[in-house]
Formats: structure tokens, sequence, C-alpha cells
């Protein structure tokens, strides 16, 4: 099975039309969210990013994965072992209140994580899955908990890419699409992401499925 994920960071307020689009074409995501940041506010350029309140939203995100990304964002290569897993653990304990269901992935944010941060999380807390924030062009991760991102969404090649990766003769393999929905916002993407929906929803020789369907797939349950 040649799998495709499509790996959302942030929970801004532009989640609402990013949903919307992947509910257009009957496509399923995994949203990465930050559950010590509702109402935070931050500026892209001049512009603001407003973050959700994720109690006011959570019937929107029906049907996708909703996953950890850490409680406040921090960049975890400064971090302590015991702040590295308190991260983890608090975000998910508010996700799992907020939204009635069991979280069980996580995505670093930034890109500065290390393979102490990975074994960290993974040694301490009850995950299926753990995504990085490193580009790679390998189909089949190691692990569960070493799951790199092939393609950004606005990726100039994103279609080039996909097309290699169908022609990849592995039994099981995974292509992980990342971004954040405020850039479509930003940089005026939202044909441009409504673009590749399209494309992957009309492609038959590839399934999109949330990370966490995904690994369960790759490596069981």
């Amino acid at each position: 099975m040649k799998i495709v994920s499509l790996s959302f960071d942030d929970g801004t307020i532009y989640d609402l039309q990013f949903i919307e689009l992947l509910n257009k074409y009957k496509l399923k995501a995994s949203l990465n969210l930050n559950s010590g940041l509702e109402d935070f506010v931050w500026y892209y350029g001049d512009h603001p990013i407003k973050r959700l309140r994720l109690n006011e939203v959570k019937e929107y995100y029906n049907g996708h994965e909703v996953a950890s990304h850490s409680l406040t964002h921090p960049y975890f290569s400064s971090l302590s072992k015991e702040e590295v897993i308190r991260q983890v653990k608090e975000d998910i304990r508010n996700l799992n209140k907020i939204f009635g269901c069991k979280i069980e992935g996580f995505a670093f944010p930034f890109h500065d994580q290390t393979e102490d941060n990975i074994q960290t999380v993974k040694d301490n807390i009850n995950l299926k899955y753990i995504r990085y924030s490193y580009l790679s062009n390998e189909y089949m991760p190691k692990d569960r908990y070493h799951l790199p991102i092939n393609a950004l969404y606005d990726d100039e090649d994103i279609y080039e890419k996909l097309e290699d990766f169908k022609k990849n003769n592995l039994n099981n393999s995974l292509f992980v699409i990342a971004g954040h929905s405020y850039e479509f916002e930003m940089k005026n993407d939202w044909e441009k992401i409504e673009s590749l929906l399209k494309f992957l929803s009309n492609d038959k020789e590839i399934v999109v499925l949330p990370l966490l369907d995904a690994v369960k797939v790759l490596f069981g349950e």
C-alpha cells in the first residue's frame, strides 16, 4: 500500500478553512495541536496569527486525527529531560480532555529535536508514533518513532516527488506532507493546497491516511 499522510501543525484559526477543504475532498489528516497556547497571537511578518480556542471548535476536527505538538511549542533541544516529558504529557492530557479521545501521536515543533529528545519521549510516554521535522527521501521509516517529512505542501517539485513515490517497489510505503494552515493565508496558497488535495483525492494509486492509521499499516497495532 502506498500511503500519503497530511501532517499539519499549530492549530491556528486557518485550520477551520483547511478542514473544510479536507472534508470537501473526503481526506483525513493529522492535525498537531498545542493546548497551552489558546488565543496566543504571533506575527508572520506584519500579519497577526491567532491560535484557536480548542474547546470552542473541537467539532471541526471530527473525523481527523488530533495529535500532540507539545504544550507551548518550545525548542526541544534547549529543554531538560523533565521538561521534555512535561511538554508532551501535559499536552496529551489536555487534548484527551478537550476532544474526548485518546491522543496517540506526537509531532515535534521546529527543527531542532535530537535523538535524545526522541528517545525520552518514546521511553516515557505511551505513543503509537513520533513525527520529527527533518526531510527524507526514504519511503519506509526505520520505526514508528522516527517518521520524517517527505515534502512540504508548497515544494515546487511536490508532484514530481509524489510520482517518484508511486514508482517505489515496497510492499508498504509512506510519504508525509507537512505544513501549517496559516501559510495558505500568508502566502496566498489556498488554491495551491486545494489543487493538491484534489490531486490526492483523485489518484487511485495512493491511499491518504492520518499518520496514526498509517503506522498501524506499516508497523501493526
